[in-house]
């Protein structure tokens, strides 16, 4: 498994949990990638890890060491005698493509979003064997001539599963949130479209709390390049209000204990998938679109669009995200909880890491024995 760093991410905690049940279906799985704070969670695996810097701390390509980086991936596909290769980034993915043809090994690149430039996907197309994550990449791809397996994010159901409401309530007490606050959480990485996106939800939840004169607290879990504008943001929105009603931890790994704290998520891509696992209401605004609020009416829609990350009519209207978080905070204690029970059981019966990585085994077979005619 190769990835550029073990950073916290959708693609990283993916690339996680599918190696985690790869060691348990009796695959012996080693990883590479730059040092980063999900590391030491691949390292409790107990599989073989390697540090390699194949982007600076920038996270451009580190170009003046390609070779020496190309030479160390030979090396580890020999020590441990490697049989495939499965990249999930770009550039990583480049070098690992280059090391796989040099070692005359099979190599996959698993496509998670639509930032990738098109000319990469056509370095990458030779001789490799794709995956797309969501129906809307597999067509993109398509578009570009590239076929490949569509295979989804997984999810652990134990990893992903709600906290009783006493251990709720606690997690709570310990940020200092009353009982009665309406929590409204925004997850995703601080770059680009998701930085607006929670800039957005910023003003949304200002605007609201201002309307209703009630206790609205929002957390925001997540880092970027972009992290600094939006804790000016955060800081200008506290001043104005008076009040601390802003939480903002930057990343974090105990993710199961955030989604416990809101009341209300809203995220897209595998932040859609965990929250929707631990039962907690979801709204969709991704990178590629807006969605709304996620219910059983909208499930097909939510997974050809990977949850509005990957595709998506329209774009987050003026006014609309505050009438949906509103709409959310004024549900009832049965609508709430079948909507919620709902989308745990949807995302169980189609995306549970068991099932998606005997599809990836599948796909693996395929390339280490094809069948002959």
């Amino acid at each position: 498994m190769i990835i550029d760093q073990f950073n916290i991410g959708g693609t990283e905690t993916y690339t996680l949990s599918l190696t985690r049940e790869l060691i348990r279906s009796g695959a012996v799985v080693a990883v590479a990638g730059k040092r980063g704070k999900i590391m030491d969670s691949f390292i409790g695996l107990g599989c073989p890890y390697y540090e390699v810097d194949f982007v600076l701390d920038n996270y451009e390509p580190d170009v003046q060491n390609a070779k020496l980086h190309l030479d160390v991936l030979k090396m580890i596909i020999c020590t441990e005698r490697i049989q495939i290769i499965h990249a999930h980034q770009y550039p990583s993915g480049e070098l690992a493509k280059r090391a796989a043809e040099e070692m005359n090994i099979p190599f996959v690149f698993t496509v998670h979003g639509c930032y990738y430039d098109a000319s990469h996907m056509q370095k990458l197309k030779p001789n490799a064997t794709f995956v797309s994550v969501s129906p809307a990449i597999e067509h993109s791809l398509n578009m570009d001539g590239i076929t490949s397996h569509l295979i989804p994010n997984g999810l652990d159901a134990v990893e992903f599963s709600s906290y009783p409401e006493a251990y709720q309530k606690y997690l709570r007490s310990k940020l200092g949130i009353p009982d009665d606050s309406f929590v409204v959480m925004y997850v995703g990485r601080l770059t680009w479209e998701k930085a607006d996106i929670c800039k957005d939800v910023i003003q949304a939840t200002s605007a609201l709390r201002k309307k209703s004169g009630s206790s609205i607290v929002l957390l925001i879990v997540g880092g970027g390049i972009h992290q600094e504008q939006v804790e000016k943001l955060v800081k200008k929105e506290r001043h104005q209000a008076g009040d601390s009603f802003i939480i903002y931890p930057g990343e974090m790994l105990n993710m199961r204990a955030c989604y416990a704290i809101s009341d209300c998520v809203i995220g897209t891509g595998r932040i859609a998938l965990e929250a929707m696992a631990c039962q907690r209401p979801l709204i969709c605004s991704g990178s590629k679109g807006y969605l709304g609020v996620v219910d059983a009416s909208c499930y097909e829609q939510a997974w050809n669009s990977w949850f509005g990350d990957h595709h998506a009519a329209n774009s987050v209207p003026k006014g609309l995200l505050t009438a949906h978080i509103e709409r959310i905070w004024n549900m009832d204690f049965e609508e709430k909880n079948a909507m919620v029970q709902s989308g745990r059981s949807f995302v169980m019966q189609r995306f549970h890491v068991a099932q998606i990585t005997s599809k990836m085994l599948n796909v693996y077979r395929q390339l280490l024995f094809p069948k002959r005619d």
